[in-house]
């Protein structure tokens, strides 16, 4: 998984923390960072599918509800 930068990192994390709530779990951070990344930089980008990569990486399962990124590869 490559990086996308502390820059547009910190511009995602900004961008989720305005979709906080009192009861926000992993999944929900998961679900607000998607939106968030899909907002700033839209779906097509690296940026959102870095953030997708990173979830899935640290094992928070996907939401059946949660934005979707689209393919970089289609077929992947």
């Amino acid at each position: 998984m490559s990086g996308i930068g502390i820059q547009k990192a910190g511009k995602i994390f900004m961008g989720a923390l305005n979709h906080k709530t009192r009861s926000w779990r992993y999944t929900g951070a998961r679900s607000a960072s998607l939106a968030a990344a899909i907002a700033l930089y839209g779906p097509l980008g690296p940026e959102c599918a870095t953030v997708q990569a990173a979830w899935d990486a640290v094992n928070v399962p996907s939401q059946p509800d949660e934005p979707s990124c689209a393919p970089l590869h289609p077929g992947t």
